[in-house]
């Protein structure tokens, strides 16, 4: 088994929690600026986009840029998947919706979804124009994010096994949010992007996807957060939560479906290629056991680890 295919994206994973607990130390202890020294656009910069690059260039050795993209799953965006799209995005809004009232996550929703936590203001409450939120919040992490992360990460581990990048790259990808209270809803979310990565089979889709949610983290979940928490009708609350999680969960198993006939189909009749594959839980297990066992993926896991801890501690704790 290649232990240098599944070493090196957590390699990567590795440095960019490096950087980011360096960015937080110096943030909180040094100049004490209460999470706002790096700006947002800066801080995705600096954590995952550079590392990134120079992790693509390792992976990738010849080639110019475009090929390079294309080789994480850059492709051209079907029509046919925007209702599904769509439909994932409301589903996934719902759930983590629901997911962060049972697991507390909503009392840390105001705090904020970058890396840093630089967003910490109400729609009422910004001082910026809505396009530059738009810019900075939503569509630059979301590029940003998946390229690393379904892109990168994703695309790398495939190759040792489908599943591990799944589980690998959703885990790395909600240790990020650095809240524990919220880590349930932002795997289910990361788990929800693979699956649109590897239905559509393209990056772009889970890039668009990811936009649609964060619009929702920025103009809706901290409005949303209050409103839990001060509601005086809970039941009306639940009720209405629920009613949006069925009807969008109806909607999205439905699309889901047809989206998988459509492919079945194509198969069937020789225009595609099934790019499908029966989970394996045994060889899952035996591939994950090799890496983990390979000794720089083991260090490679402590410091990863090590790292998210001190973060999260940090955060909790100034």
């Amino acid at each position: 088994m290649p232990r240098k295919e599944g070493f090196l994206p957590l390699l990567l994973a590795t440095v960019c929690m490096a950087i980011a607990l360096i960015a937080v130390i110096i943030d909180k202890f040094i100049y004490r600026f209460g999470g706002e020294l790096l700006a947002p656009m800066l801080s995705q910069l600096i954590i995952l986009l550079i590392p990134a690059y120079m992790f693509m260039l390792v992976v990738f050795p010849d080639g110019s840029m475009l090929s390079r993209l294309r080789s994480l799953g850059i492709a051209k965006l079907r029509a046919e998947y925007v209702f599904f799209m769509i439909f994932t995005a409301l589903f996934m809004i719902s759930t983590s919706l629901i997911m962060n009232i049972i697991f507390g996550g909503v009392y840390t929703a105001s705090e904020g979804f970058t890396i840093l936590g630089a967003f910490t203001a109400g729609v009422g409450e910004y001082t910026v124009s809505y396009p530059y939120l738009i810019i900075v919040y939503a569509a630059i992490p979301a590029i940003i994010e998946e390229l690393v992360f379904r892109g990168l990460l994703y695309t790398t581990l495939s190759k040792v096994n489908e599943g591990m990048a799944v589980c690998l790259s959703s885990i790395i990808s909600a240790a990020f949010t650095f809240t524990i209270g919220g880590f349930p809803a932002a795997l289910f979310c990361s788990l929800a992007y693979c699956f649109v990565r590897h239905t559509t089979r393209s990056l772009q889709a889970c890039m668009i996807v990811h936009f649609i949610f964060n619009l929702y983290t920025i103009f809706a979940q901290t409005n949303l957060s209050k409103y839990f928490l001060s509601s005086q009708n809970l039941l009306l609350l639940i009720i209405v939560i629920s009613a949006a999680f069925l009807i969008s969960a109806a909607l999205f198993f439905s699309e889901a479906s047809r989206v998988y006939r459509g492919i079945a189909k194509k198969i069937k009749d020789g225009e595609e290629v099934s790019g499908f594959t029966a989970p394996n839980f045994k060889k899952l297990l035996e591939d994950g056991k090799n890496v983990l066992l390979y000794r720089p993926t083991l260090i490679c896991t402590i410091a990863f680890l090590t790292s998210f801890v001190a973060i999260t501690l940090i955060r909790i704790l100034t």
